[in-house]
């Protein structure tokens, strides 16, 4: 199983992403998950909280249900089924082949995440990873990777997790989850799909692999 978290910086820019990963995944057998990011819908959360200062909880719970919101668009432009388990997803994954996975549901019941802003869809994406029992995730996002400075940085092909720091593309969370669960991480620009295929077949391409020791 491979799983692809879809930011919601593409929205606008998904449906050529999505179709080609539904074409792949059928074409070449593949079982492929998409986790969508919260976009701009958890933009106006942090606005809302940042005026009004609601509680943490409060704001995450929000947040993590933006993500829903986004997998709906996800699901409908790219006619592709979504769940809100992970039990009915298992269940149609290999018939299937490509679902979109609402997470809103088993983040909020089992509350396995830190109740911050640190904690973005990025590391969410790692949680989910985990439970599904992957070691691989691919951060599809609009950027074309991790750079050493940004703007005017060079693009890292690999980096380690112990080595992210300050600005990037992914959130302070990610490297911490990254090293706890023991996984791999691609950081990609949605953008361009084939970057993303050429993940999937271990390929090289313009992206970031994040390692841990």
């Amino acid at each position: 199983m491979h799983i692809v978290k879809i930011g919601g910086s593409l929205t606008y820019d998904a449906k050529p992403l999505l179709k080609t990963l539904k074409d792949y995944a059928k074409e070449n057998n593949k079982n492929i998950v998409i986790i969508p990011g919260g976009g701009e819908f958890a933009n106006v959360v942090r606005k809302i909280d940042k005026f009004l200062n609601l509680s943490n909880s409060l704001s995450h719970k929000l947040a993590i249900k933006c993500m829903d919101l986004i997998g709906e668009i996800y699901s409908e432009i790219g006619n592709i089924k979504a769940y809100d388990t992970l039990f009915n997803l298992k269940r149609e994954i290999n018939k299937e082949k490509i679902a979109i996975l609402l997470p809103s549901k088993i983040l909020i019941s089992t509350d396995i995440s830190e109740h911050s802003w640190d904690v973005t869809s990025d590391s969410l994406s790692l949680y989910i990873g985990n439970l599904l029992d992957v070691k691989e995730i691919i951060i599809a996002t609009d950027v074309d990777g991790i750079y050493d400075k940004f703007p005017g940085g060079k693009l890292l092909n690999i980096i380690n997790a112990n080595e992210i720091q300050g600005l990037t593309s992914v959130d302070k969370t990610f490297p911490i989850l990254l090293k706890k669960f023991k996984m791999t991480a691609y950081v990609v620009n949605g953008k361009y799909p084939q970057r993303v295929i050429d993940i999937l077949e271990g390929k090289p391409n313009i992206y970031t692999k994040i390692v841990i020791d």
